[in-house]
């Protein structure tokens, strides 16, 4: 399952109204765009995407919200349509080609495909509930399965932020298993998958490390050595932080002595590896790729994610306005924002072949296509309507 197409606006019709249109998109990709243009909202728009189809986030919790999508499955177009308006659902479509098989209104009465009777039938879901998630059901509608998968499975990292760097993970008897989607769980996420994959998780996560430029003999997790962490009396706790052992240093490098960049490689390294080797995701987000590493591991680290997707054929979405990360994705892999107002638009190969192809001709590294401003170029721009 691979989202192929996504269009979303919110708080249509007032001063706050935000709209994207014609994001396609395929196994890689990059969203590029200068600041404030949207590539923050647009990787938040598709995780929530992912939070509402899954019975994560009730649409209750949302004021508006409008998407419209497309899906690819087993080599069939899946379509979903979702509205939001004053915190309860509007109009919410499934269909799967031209064949609708769910399908609701205001007041969530609505009429969905009866497996075993082999026809549709009425039913009526509560306004502040998704019906894919409500009617979600193996055997009379199995066919909603697979994007309720979908979005359990999306995993969103903002490589900007800290990346759980300043957590520290307390060891709890009986404690409930880490949430993979947590980015701040990555201590816990650590240890579990060293307990799930004994064989080669930690190794996996050196391996990688290596890869990328950190040069380091070992990872795990210790009691921290210089911090001090106040436990309840008679609590069963026992504080633990994750380390490295480099190989040009005798001792053990602990967390709160990393990096920052070296931390958010780690961690989104531990993230990603638990991910793949447990077969779960279906979309990987990382936020400002890149951010805080310098040119050589930027690029390393690209090339991995990159690799391990094509592997396990993850979907890869990335967002970025770095120029070491442009040069080393592939033009037909970006979607470039544009943002007039609240309306952002986006251009790629698909839709604005033309001016891919009018730049591919002047030679210039892919950054010059960002810093050229070669996408609003009068020119191109007319060029591209008439496409």
């Amino acid at each position: 399952m691979r989202l192929k197409s996504i269009d979303y606006a919110q708080l249509q019709g007032t001063d706050r109204e935000w709209m994207l249109e014609g994001l396609t998109l395929g196994q890689m990709n990059l969203i590029v765009g200068k600041n404030a243009t949207g590539k923050t909202r647009v990787l938040n728009v598709i995780n929530g995407l992912g939070k509402l189809v899954s019975g994560r986030q009730k649409p209750s919790e949302l004021t508006t919200g409008a998407y419209r999508t497309t899906f690819e499955h087993e080599g069939r177009l899946l379509h979903y349509t979702l509205d939001i308006h004053e915190r309860k659902v509007v109009t919410e479509e499934f269909r799967d080609g031209e064949r609708t098989l769910l399908r609701r209104a205001v007041g969530g009465v609505g009429e969905i495909f009866h497996e075993k009777e082999k026809k549709m039938q009425e039913f009526q879901t509560p306004e502040t509930e998704a019906a894919v998630v409500a009617r979600r059901d193996t055997i009379q509608h199995r066919f909603l399965e697979p994007l309720g998968e979908w979005g359990g499975r999306v995993r969103h990292y903002e490589f900007g932020d800290k990346m759980g760097r300043g957590h520290i993970a307390l060891l709890v008897k009986g404690a409930l298993e880490p949430d993979p989607t947590d980015v701040n769980a990555v201590i816990a996420l650590f240890r579990k998958g060293v307990k799930d994959f004994p064989d080669r998780f930690a190794e996996s996560v050196k391996n990688d490390m290596n890869r990328i430029g950190y040069l380091i003999e070992q990872v795990g997790v210790m009691a921290p050595t210089d911090v001090t962490v106040p436990i309840p009396l008679g609590a069963p706790l026992e504080p633990l932080i994750l380390f490295v052992k480099e190989r040009d240093l005798p001792c053990l490098t602990q967390q709160t002595d990393m990096s920052q960049g070296m931390f958010r490689a780690l961690s989104v390294i531990i993230h990603l590896n638990y991910a793949t080797i447990a077969m779960l995701p279906s979309a990987v987000l990382v936020d400002d790729i890149g951010e805080g590493l310098d040119f050589e591991r930027s690029c390393k680290l690209i090339d991995l994610l990159r690799d391990r997707a094509h592997d396990t054929m993850v979907q890869l979405i990335l967002s970025t306005n770095d120029r070491f990360v442009m040069n080393e994705v592939p033009l037909a892999e970006w979607s470039i924002l544009r943002r007039k107002a609240g309306h952002v638009r986006v251009l790629n190969q698909e839709n604005s072949g033309a001016m891919f192809e009018e730049f591919r001709f002047t030679g210039l590294s892919n950054f010059s296509l960002f810093e050229m401003d070669f996408a609003g170029d009068p020119a191109v721009e007319e060029a591209v309507a008439h496409e």
